[in-house]
């Protein structure tokens, strides 16, 4: 009986510890270079170099958006040809910047409504170009809504500015050229493949690993804390230390996968801006197949 009771009272013990230890796990993102809470953000609006930019629809954009926050699409910092959706030249990134008002040492903060992946992009494009103060914000305008921060219709009047960007970062994008590189075995680096399973089964880069950018998130819109990420890509054998190239159809929603990497703490993550669009129109392997690689880890969501 002795025996029972002890051994009923460790159960308990260690239920409570797990709890607790569960508990306590941080989901939010508080000192974060490249995140930041809706919650926080409410704190820096009324600073003189702050600005925010919706990364929305222009429609949605319209109905009602944080109050001072300016209007940027992704495609304002992309062109059409070679590749669509391609990642816009030094000249056309310093003319958008310019025309939104930002300079060099302007704290950015960009929300989206579609799980950070247009305001991924613009983080990107920004950092590849030398933006040094750049942050997405959790939860996108869900967050915003929530945290009850003041909303408007009214369009902000903007001043513009000269902003001149850094040449371009190459350590953050990867070409055709590296990616073919990693499929013939020169390069020991991970391809990474966010599309949906669908799209990844009608055809692929090969050696890619599958890991749709929809599995970032919680149930409620959020980031997956960066303990969570690094454990689901741990599962999918990549490690810190990697050289990880990540893509989709035309690497918007890579950047939002790349940015929750770094945070994670892989430390050599690129996007390769081509992606499928570019590699599916040139003479190079493909694979189609459906096999769908998901780590254990319970993600919440």
């Amino acid at each position: 009986m002795n025996v029972m009771i002890k051994k009923g009272v460790l159960f308990t013990l260690v239920a409570i510890l797990l709890f607790t230890s569960v508990g306590c796990v941080n989901t939010e993102y508080t000192e974060s270079d490249r995140i930041i809470e809706a919650s926080e953000l409410g704190q820096l609006l009324s600073e003189d170099n702050v600005i925010v930019i919706d990364a929305r629809s222009e429609e949605d954009y319209l109905k009602g958006h944080l109050e001072g926050a300016i209007h940027l699409s992704t495609s304002e910092l992309s062109v059409s040809e070679p590749v669509p959706g391609l990642m816009a030249p030094k000249e056309q990134v310093e003319t958008v910047l310019s025309q939104k008002g930002i300079q060099p040492e302007s704290n950015v903060y960009i929300y989206d409504n579609k799980n950070g992946i247009y305001a991924g992009r613009i983080w990107w494009v920004m950092k590849v170009y030398g933006h040094e103060h750049v942050k997405v914000i959790n939860g996108g305008d869900t967050a915003i809504v929530k945290e009850g921060l003041a909303l408007t219709q009214d369009i902000p009047e903007v001043t513009p500015t000269q902003y001149t960007v850094q040449n371009m970062n190459t350590s953050l994008n990867a070409t055709i050229e590296q990616v073919l590189e990693v499929v013939e075995g020169v390069d020991d680096g991970k391809l990474l493949d966010v599309r949906s399973v669908s799209e990844h089964a009608e055809g692929t880069i090969p050696t890619s690993i599958l890991y749709p950018h929809t599995k970032n998130v919680y149930a409620d819109g959020t980031f997956k804390s960066s303990r969570d990420i690094y454990n689901d890509y741990s599962d999918l054998g990549l490690k810190r230390d990697d050289k990880i190239i990540v893509y989709c159809k035309s690497s918007v929603r890579a950047t939002q996968t790349a940015l929750l990497l770094e945070e994670a703490g892989f430390e050599n993550v690129l996007v390769y801006d081509g992606a499928w669009l570019e590699w599916s129109t040139k003479d190079v392997p493909k694979e189609e197949t459906t096999e769908v690689v998901t780590p254990s880890a319970a993600d919440g969501s």
